[in-house]
C-alpha cells in the first residue's frame, strides 16, 4: 500500500484530477465579471454615471481588436455595441448578472459532481485494494486478525478517507480561487478595505489550525476506541453461547458499558472543542462587516470610495468567508484522513505477504515433497519441530501420527496454513515459501479440523472450490448502457472486470467439460464416499422449485401409486396418515388440516390466520373460535408451567413445545395480561388471536396434551369444506390444495410421494419411508432429480442445518472434486466416530490412488493401506517405516519411552 495518501490519490486519478483543475481555472474570469457587474449596476445604470452630460442613451458590450505597437497598431475592427436607455440598461445588466450567476452556479455544480464522483471512484478502488491486500495476507497475519474489526476498517474507517480523496488537490484549489478572486477585487477596489479583509482572513487561518490540534487527538482517540468497542462486540457475539451458559452476561454488560462510557468522555470532550472552534471562527466572519461599514462608510462620505464600490466590495466579500471556512475545514479533514489512512495502511501492511502468481493448472507430473533442516517454534517460542528432513514420494500415501506436537507442525507447513519456520520444502522442486495461493492450490488441497461452511446449498459449498477459472476477457456487445456504465466504472477503479454472477467454475479441475457433468461429478465423490443417501434424503424433504414440469410432476404422480402398492404389499400403511379430504389428519396441525393444502405466500402462513378476516369468518361459522382460544390458553399454560423456570430450554422440549425460550417469556406476560383482565371473555382481541395461532400449530401425537376429540375433529374437516367452497376469488393463487391426482409443487417431495404424512410413535418410520422413497425413485429414473434437489438444501448460518458428519463430507468432497496432485488431511477425519473415519479414510484412499495422500489418524487407529508411516515423539520424527507387504498393519502410536 502507497504510504502517503496523497501520492496514493495522485497515482490513481490524476487524469480526472487536471480536468478537474482546468474546469477551475476556467470558471475565474466568470466569477470575476459577476463582482464587476453590481458595481456598473449602481454606479452606471442607478445613479446615471453613464447618462451624464445629458446623454439619453448608453452602449453597452463595445469591442475593438487593435494591432500591438511593434506590429504597427492600429485598431482592425470596432463593434460599435447596442445603444439603450437607462431602463434598459438597468434591466440588461441586471439580466447579465442573473446569466454569470447561472454561470457560475453551473460551474460550482459541476465541479462538485466530477470531484463527488471521483471521491467515491476512489473510495471503491481504496476498499478494493485493502480487501485485496488482506487475502494476501500470510495465515498467521490472517488468524490474528478480528473480523468486526477488519469489516469495520474496510467498510466504515475509509468512507471518510475515500470522500477526501475527491477533494485532496480539487478542493483546495477551487476554495482558494473562490476566496482569492472576491479578495483581489476587494483590494482593486480599496486597498484599505481589501487589507482588512486580508488580516481576517490571515487571523482564521493561523489561529484556527492551532485551537483544532487537539481536536485531531481526540479524533485520533475516538477512532481508535470505535474499533476496539466493534473488536470487543464482535468476540461476544462469537461466544454468545459460552456467555449464556455461564452467565457472565452481567459482566459484559459492565464491560461494554464501561467501554461506551470512555468514548462518551471522549465524544463530549470533541463535541466541544469542535463548536468552541466554530464558535471563534464565526465571529471572526462577522466582524469583518462592522469594519467594511465603518471604513467603507467614512471612505464614502469623504467622496474617496463611490457608492458602487462599496456595494461591490460588500457583495464581493459575503462570496469570501464561506470558502475561508471550508478550506480551514479541508485542512483540518485532511489532517484527520490522513492519520485516519497511516493507520489503516499500518493494519494492512504486514512485515511480509504472499507472492502473486499467475493462476496455473495442475502439473504434468504428479510432485515429491522434498524437506530439509524443518525447524519451527510456536508463539508463546517454545519448539515444535526441530530439524527434519525428509523426502515424500509422488502417489505415495503417507499415514502420520504420534504424541508430539512435529506431526501437526508438519503437515500445517506443508499445507500452507503457516509461514512461520526455518528450513526448505520443496514440491516439485519448488519451494512453498516462493507460491502463491494459486500455485498452491494447483498442487495441494488441504483439510484441517476445523470446517467452514459459507452460506448457500450444499453444491455451492462443494464447488466453491472450483471458483478460480477467471473468465477470460469481456465482450461490451450485447450489454445494456447501465451494464457498459458498471464495466468502464470496473475498470476505472481498478476492479475485476468479470462480474461475480460470471461462470467462474474449472470445469477442467473437476474433469468436465461443463455445468452438465458437474452434479455426475458431484454425485460420484458423495458415493464414493458412502454419503450419497442422505443428499437423497435432504431431497426427499425438499421442493421441486424451479426444476418442476409437467412431465416431472407427472412422473411423481405414477411413483405415488408404486409407493401405495408397495407400502400396502410391504405392510407398511400403517406408518403414513394419508390426506383424505373427509378426515382428519392426525400428523398434520390444525391450521394444515382446515387448510387441507399449502400456502403458497404469506397470505395464509399459519402466524397470520387467526387474523384474516376469510378465516376467521369460516372459524366463527363452526363454533371454533372460542375452542382454539381455550387451547391455545391450556397450551400457554402447561408450556410456561412445565419449561418457565428453565434458564435454557431443554432439546426434548423442541418435541413437546410450540416454542423456544425467549418465546416462553412472552407466553409468560401473555397470561399475565389475560389474568389481568379477569380472565379469557375479557381479553384483548390481540391476545385472542395469539392464543388461536399457538392451537392452530397443534399435533396431537406430537405435544400430547389430549386435547381434541372427534366432535372437534369433524367440526374442522367441516370448515375445511367450507373454507375451499368459499375462498374468495382473489384468494385463489394464495394456497395450492391437495390433489390425490396432481402433484403439489408447494409441499414436500415426501408429502406428495405419500399423499399423506409419516405416523408420530412409530419406531424408524421415517427412515423406513425415506428408504422405500428412494428406491421407488430409482426405479421411476428420479432420483438424479432428488440428489438435484438434495443438492439445493441451503445449509444455513455457518452450516447449522447439517450435521457436523455432513459438514465434515462437504469439507472432505471440495477437496477431492479438484482432483489434487497432493491431499492432506489434517485432523479432518476427528469428527467422526472411529469406525466411521476408517470407513472414509479407506475410500478416499481409494478415490486418491494414483495421487499423493497424507493423512493424521486418531490415537490407535492402524494405518493399514498407507505406503509409509511417519510417527513423531515431541518435536522429532522417531519412526519412518516404508511398508514392504500390503498386509502389514502399524499402529500410529508412539513407542515407549
Amino acid at each position: 500500500m502507497e504510504p502517503s495518501l496523497f501520492k496514493y490519490a495522485w497515482r490513481h486519478s490524476k487524469a480526472e484530477q487536471i480536468l478537474v483543475l482546468g474546469l477551475i481555472l476556467l470558471s475565474l474570469p466568470f466569477n470575476w465579471i459577476s463582482f464587476e457587474i453590481p458595481k456598473r449596476i449602481v454606479n452606471d445604470a442607478i445613479q446615471g454615471r453613464a447618462f451624464r452630460d445629458g446623454q439619453g442613451v448608453a452602449r453597452l458590450f463595445e469591442w475593438s481588436f487593435s494591432l500591438p505597437d511593434f506590429l504597427g497598431g492600429g485598431t482592425l475592427f470596432t463593434w460599435p455595441g447596442i445603444a439603450f436607455d437607462q431602463t434598459r440598461y438597468l434591466l440588461v445588466l441586471s439580466g447579465l448578472f442573473l446569466v454569470f450567476v447561472l454561470i457560475n452556479g453551473w460551474f460550482k455544480y459541476s465541479i462538485n459532481i466530477r470531484k463527488g464522483i471521483l471521491g467515491e471512484r476512489m473510495l471503491r478502488r481504496l476498499r478494493f485494494d485493502l480487501f485485496q491486500q488482506l487475502m494476501r495476507f500470510r495465515p498467521e497475519e490472517m488468524r490474528a486478525v478480528k473480523p468486526a474489526e477488519v469489516a469495520s476498517m474496510i467498510k466504515d474507517e475509509v468512507d471518510p478517507i475515500g470522500g477526501f480523496i475527491g477533494d485532496a488537490f480539487i478542493q483546495p484549489v477551487f476554495l482558494a480561487t473562490q476566496a482569492i478572486t472576491p479578495l483581489v477585487f476587494i483590494l482593486f477596489q480599496n486597498v484599505m478595505l481589501g487589507l482588512v479583509a486580508l488580516a481576517i482572513v490571515l487571523v482564521q487561518g493561523v489561529i484556527i489550525p492551532r485551537l483544532r490540534v487537539e481536536q485531531l487527538r481526540l479524533g485520533r482517540q475516538r477512532q481508535l476506541y470505535s474499533r476496539q468497542l466493534a473488536g470487543r462486540i464482535g468476540e461476544i457475539v462469537e461466544g454468545a453461547q459460552v456467555i449464556h451458559a455461564h452467565n457472565i452476561v452481567p459482566f459484559n454488560e459492565a464491560e461494554i458499558g464501561g467501554r461506551l462510557g470512555r468514548l462518551y468522555t471522549i465524544r463530549v470532550d470533541l463535541f466541544r472543542r469542535k463548536f468552541s472552534v466554530k464558535y471563534l471562527n464565526n465571529l471572526l466572519a462577522q466582524v469583518t462587516p462592522f469594519f467594511f461599514y465603518a471604513i467603507g462608510g467614512y471612505f464614502a462620505l469623504r467622496q474617496q470610495l463611490d457608492i458602487g464600490q462599496l456595494v461591490a466590495v460588500i457583495a464581493a466579500y459575503r462570496d469570501l468567508p464561506p470558502p475561508v471556512k471550508d478550506l480551514i475545514d479541508w485542512d483540518q479533514e485532511r489532517n484527520d484522513v490522513t492519520i485516519k489512512y497511516e493507520q489503516v495502511v499500518v493494519q494492512f501492511s504486514p512485515a511480509k505477504l504472499l507472492p502473486q502468481e499467475e493462476v496455473r493448472g495442475a502439473p504434468a507430473v504428479l510432485p515429491t515433497i522434498n524437506v530439509q533442516g524443518l525447524k519451527a517454534i510456536d508463539g508463546r517460542g517454545n519448539l515444535i519441530l526441530d530439524r527434519l528432513s525428509l523426502s515424500i514420494a509422488a502417489g505415495s500415501h503417507v499415514a502420520v501420527g504420534g504424541r508430539g506436537s512435529g506431526a501437526d507442525a508438519l503437515l500445517k507447513i506443508i499445507g500452507h496454513q503457516t509461514s512461520e519456520y526455518q528450513g526448505r520444502v520443496e514440491i516439485g522442486g519448488k519451494n512453498i515459501a516462493e507460491m502463491s495461493d494459486a500455485g498452491f492450490a494447483a498442487l495441494i488441497a488441504y483439510v484441517g479440523p476445523d470446517v467452514h461452511v459459507f452460506p448457500g446449498s450444499i453444491r455451492d459449498n462443494i464447488i466453491v472450490s472450483l471458483l478460480r477459472a477467471v473468465p477470460s476477457g469481456v465482450n461490451d456487445n450485447g450489454l445494456s448502457r447501465e451494464e457498459r456504465l458498471m464495466l468502464e466504472e470496473a475498470r476505472r477503479t481498478g476492479n475485476p472486470l468479470p462480474a461475480e454472477h460470471a461462470d467462474w467454475v474449472d470445469y477442467l479441475g473437476a474433469g468436465v467439460s461443463g455445468p452438465d457433468g458437474l452434479d455426475g461429478v458431484i454425485l460420484k465423490i458423495l458415493q464414493s464416499l458412502g454419503t450419497d443417501d442422505d443428499i437423497y434424503r435432504l431431497g426427499i424433504f425438499g421442493l421441486l422449485g424451479d426444476n418442476a414440469t409437467p412431465q416431472l410432476e407427472d412422473q411423481f404422480v405414477e411413483a405415488r401409486k408404486e409407493m401405495r402398492a408397495r407400502m400396502d404389499s410391504g405392510q407398511m400403511s400403517r406408518l403414513i396418515e394419508p390426506f383424505d379430504p373427509d378426515l382428519y389428519n392426525d400428523a398434520s396441525t390444525i391450521a394444515e388440516n382446515m387448510l387441507f393444502g399449502v400456502s403458497k405466500d404469506e397470505q395464509f402462513a399459519t402466524s397470520g390466520l387467526a387474523r384474516d378476516a376469510f378465516v376467521r369468518s369460516i372459524l366463527r361459522s363452526e363454533a371454533l373460535i372460542e375452542p382454539l382460544a381455550r387451547m391455545g390458553l391450556k397450551i400457554a399454560q402447561w408450556t410456561v408451567e412445565t419449561f418457565g423456570r428453565l434458564r435454557v430450554m431443554p432439546k426434548l422440549a423442541n418435541r413437546f413445545t410450540l416454542f423456544n425460550d425467549e418465546d416462553v417469556d412472552s407466553l409468560k406476560l401473555l397470561l399475565d395480561t389475560i389474568d389481568g383482565r379477569n380472565g379469557l371473555e375479557f381479553t384483548t382481541d390481540d391476545n385472542r388471536n395469539r392464543l388461536i395461532s399457538l392451537a392452530l400449530l397443534y399435533i396431537e401425537p406430537q405435544h400430547r396434551l389430549n386435547l381434541l376429540d372427534a366432535d372437534f375433529k369433524d367440526r374442522v374437516v367441516r370448515a375445511r369444506k367450507s373454507f375451499k367452497r368459499y375462498l374468495p376469488h382473489q384468494y385463489r393463487h394464495s394456497i395450492e390444495f391437495h390433489d390425490p391426482a396432481r402433484f403439489n409443487r408447494s409441499a414436500p417431495i415426501l408429502d406428495n410421494l405419500l399423499f399423506g404424512r409419516v405416523t408420530y410413535g412409530v419406531g424408524n418410520a421415517e427412515q423406513r419411508i425415506a428408504k422405500l422413497c428412494q428406491d421407488v425413485l430409482r426405479q421411476q429414473g428420479l432420483d438424479r432429480t432428488l440428489f438435484r434437489i438434495g443438492l439445493d438444501r441451503p445449509v444455513g448460518n455457518r452450516g447449522r442445518l447439517l450435521t457436523t458428519r455432513m459438514r465434515g463430507i462437504i469439507d472432505i468432497s471440495r477437496a477431492l472434486i479438484r482432483q489434487p496432485p497432493i491431499l492432506i488431511l489434517d485432523g479432518a477425519l476427528a469428527g467422526f466416530a472411529n469406525k466411521d473415519a476408517a470407513d472414509i479414510l479407506a475410500r478416499i484412499q481409494t478415490i486418491q490412488k494414483g495421487r499423493m495422500l497424507i493423512s493424521t489418524l486418531p490415537e490407535g487407529m492402524d494405518a493399514d493401506g498407507f505406503d509409509r508411516v511417519l510417527i513423531f515423539e515431541n518435536t522429532g520424527l522417531t519412526h519412518d517405516n516404508a511398508r514392504q507387504k500390503s498386509g502389514d498393519v502399524v499402529q500410529l502410536s508412539a513407542p515407549a519411552a
